[in-house]
């Protein structure tokens, strides 16, 4: 099932899950954090992405609403196997103002056909709560650091931040309870640093368990 940022996913977390071949999927998200309109495509496969469009109340510095749009993509690595779980890297806000932006790697595996747990690794959005230095670092210095979003108005590729900065993990678990009933529970990566600013107070960061 699809979360509130319209992709494959938990809650607010993604999942390795991937829809059926060409579906496409529409949703709408309402919260004191933002209202969201999304519509995803399965292109290829292993292959999807998203475009979001979305409001962000009382974001401007006047206090005015913000309107931002996104774009997702997702690519499924490695298929789900007996003992292997599905593995998927995505980029959260590939072209857009750089509110949502994040990169993954996230991992799923059903125990039984109602039955999943997700796992996986964050950087930018994802990376924002209870991070820690990036192992990718090892590999080049330039990883430890990520660049500032600027001031662009939506409509740029940053790769430049791609997989930069803190990381931090997330994860969860999905029960289908019955064909019209799904819980879900999760671990979210996500500190909401833009919403819970004292300027906006958009919502309260109680916890990083989120139900559904």
């Amino acid at each position: 099932s699809y979360n509130q940022y319209g992709a494959p996913g938990l809650l607010d977390m993604p999942s390795a899950e991937t829809a059926e071949d060409a579906e496409l999927a529409t949703t709408l998200s309402y919260s004191a954090a933002a209202r969201r309109v999304t519509m995803s495509f399965q292109i290829t496969p292993r292959l999807s992405a998203s475009f979001r469009y979305g409001q962000i109340p009382r974001y401007l510095a006047s206090g005015a609403a913000s309107y931002d749009r996104s774009f997702d993509l997702r690519y499924r690595l490695l298929d789900e196997g007996t003992y292997r779980p599905a593995v998927v890297v995505g980029f959260q806000d590939l072209a857009g103002t750089g509110l949502y932006s994040g990169e993954y790697v996230v991992a799923t595996k059903h125990v039984s056909p109602r039955l999943a747990f997700t796992a996986g690794i964050g950087w930018g959005r994802l990376g924002s709560y209870n991070g820690f230095r990036n192992p990718l670092g090892r590999i080049d210095g330039r990883f430890y650091t990520r660049p500032a979003a600027g001031t662009a108005t939506g409509g740029t590729f940053r790769s430049g931040q791609w997989f930069r900065g803190d990381a931090a993990f997330f994860g969860g678990v999905t029960y289908r309870a019955t064909d019209r009933l799904t819980l879900k529970a999760e671990y979210s990566s996500d500190a909401y640093t833009a919403e819970t600013t004292p300027a906006r107070n958009l919502l309260d960061r109680k916890s990083s368990l989120n139900v559904g």
